[in-house]
């Protein structure tokens, strides 16, 4: 397939597990720690989507998010978010507006790649 994720979250057990899934799914997959970490790979490498945690302990989704669409624009529009906590309504609506996706934690690790599959335009 060779898809290139990022996935971008502080817990490192779901980062394992989200990782983990994806690579049997057949993505090829990095992974950061926080928006910095995220922004430097971003830098680096091209991605086909990403996975961003909402609540990063350097900066939330929503500024991280802006600054990938300076630096990326496609990457952009395929971002998926996640959180456990559900935020204010205009996060919520800012989740949605720009196409990329939203799944709530807990989240059955499969819904993930369906998400990927899902803004990549991939099919079963």
């Amino acid at each position: 397939m060779d898809r290139r994720i990022l996935v971008v979250d502080d817990e490192a057990q779901i980062v394992d597990l989200v990782q983990e899934f994806l690579r049997t799914a057949g993505f090829e997959v990095d992974a950061a720690g926080d928006a910095a970490g995220a922004l430097e790979l971003i830098r680096n490498r091209i991605y086909d989507a990403a996975v961003v945690d909402f609540n990063l302990p350097d900066m939330n989704g929503v500024m991280l998010h802006r600054q990938i669409r300076q630096m990326d624009p496609e990457l952009a529009g395929k971002t998926i978010f996640m959180s456990g906590f559900l935020q204010a309504d205009t996060n919520i609506d800012y989740y949605t507006s720009f196409g990329g996706g939203f799944l709530a934690k807990p989240f059955d690790v499969r819904d993930v790649v369906d998400a990927i599959r899902n803004v990549l335009g991939i099919q079963d």
